[in-house]
């Protein structure tokens, strides 16, 4: 199960390819971490930043194996370790700076096996969360 846009990126996207508004790219994009469901229009609980190793992770994208509305990560998302427990994580955000900004998709993290199943991890003092090359995905909207 693919990430979906934002409320915010689907109106900047519908501004820009028909000409009444402008849109620029972002110069880089970072995933966040939740522990609570975000939707198009509102984001989930990111876990929070101070004193907890957790920081968002600058990543890659490229389109899917010949797709042209799936893209994927192009290298491994390594979160630091955490310092102290960060809880159950089983959604992920993109945004387009590495804290604040503004939030371009969201999704639940799912089971690479399938690609459907949503997962969840309990992420505690002294783990680490990896997502593989290929593991995050996020389809056109």
């Amino acid at each position: 199960m693919p990430g979906s846009a934002t409320s915010y990126l689907r109106q900047n996207v519908l501004g820009h390819t028909l000409n009444f508004a402008t849109y620029a790219r972002p110069a880089a994009i970072y995933v966040g971490l939740c522990t609570t469901a975000p939707s198009a229009t509102a984001g989930g609980l990111e876990i929070v930043t101070t004193g907890t190793g957790y920081a968002r992770q600058a990543a890659t994208m490229a389109l899917s194996g010949g797709r042209t509305d799936l893209a994927v990560n192009t290298a491994t998302l390594e979160y630091p370790p955490a310092t102290t427990n960060w809880g159950a994580i089983g959604y992920f955000e993109i945004w387009d700076a590495a804290t604040a900004g503004n939030r371009l998709y969201w999704g639940p993290l799912v089971d690479p096996t399938d690609g459907v199943t949503p997962i969840s991890r309990n992420i505690n003092a002294g783990d680490i969360l990896r997502l593989s090359v290929n593991q995050l995905s996020v389809q056109a909207i």
